[in-house]
């Protein structure tokens, strides 16, 4: 998720860049991510990139399954992250920025210093309503042997004969990691309110 929130940062700022050729680059990135499966995505980076290697001669495409697993979540999710950063860089004033530079700020400086740590207070609580999609979405890396809770508890159910049991009982693990992340989203949201501020609330933000 760090990964994502950083890389979504980067991709929100190209895409409100003036320069068409970055902005177009970083929507066609969004809209390929959010527009296809990641279960898709997955199965492409791990399985034929490999491929397209091997047709060049060269085996630096094939990649262990956990790095592919690592790299399609943070991928997938900058798509989604870049537009919540990019709601969040929008709802601040452009006084903000203006002011900012009145009195002898960069440009740098007055989006470091005064526009981001503003954006920031709002994307927070719907970058948490991510997290927990995250959360859920992970057992998607099992499809090319990552070995996480679900994995595991498919592999102890088959072995046991009681399959069932055991999804229901990694599903209970996934709620007990989910509603932590949920009521830490809601404490910084009370932490960090602003009265007469623009607001993401996490109920807002569609899920995946």
């Amino acid at each position: 998720m760090p990964l994502a929130v950083v890389l979504g940062l980067v991709l929100a700022v190209l895409r409100r860049s003036r320069k068409r050729l970055l902005c177009w680059l970083a929507t066609i990135y969004i809209e390929f991510m959010r527009g296809t499966p990641l279960l898709v995505q997955i199965w492409l980076m791990y399985f034929t990139l490999p491929q397209i290697g091997l047709y060049f001669g060269t085996d630096w495409l094939t990649l262990p399954a956990l790095v592919v697993g690592v790299m399609c979540l943070a991928g997938n999710y900058a798509a989604y992250e870049a537009e919540i950063h990019r709601a969040g860089l929008d709802a601040i004033d452009k006084g903000q920025r203006e002011a900012a530079l009145s009195i002898g700020m960069s440009e740098n400086q007055a989006f470091f210093r005064v526009v981001l740590p503003q954006a920031f207070r709002i994307v927070v609580p719907p970058i948490i309503n991510d997290l927990i999609a995250m959360l859920k979405d992970s057992c998607l890396v099992s499809v090319i042997g990552v070995r996480e809770l679900l994995n595991v508890a498919q592999d102890i159910g088959r072995s046991r004969g009681t399959t069932a049991y055991f999804l229901v009982l990694a599903a209970l693990f996934y709620l007990a990691l989910s509603i932590p992340c949920y009521f830490l989203g809601q404490y910084i949201q009370r932490r960090l309110r602003v009265r007469g501020a623009p607001e993401v609330h996490i109920e807002n933000v569609h899920g995946h």
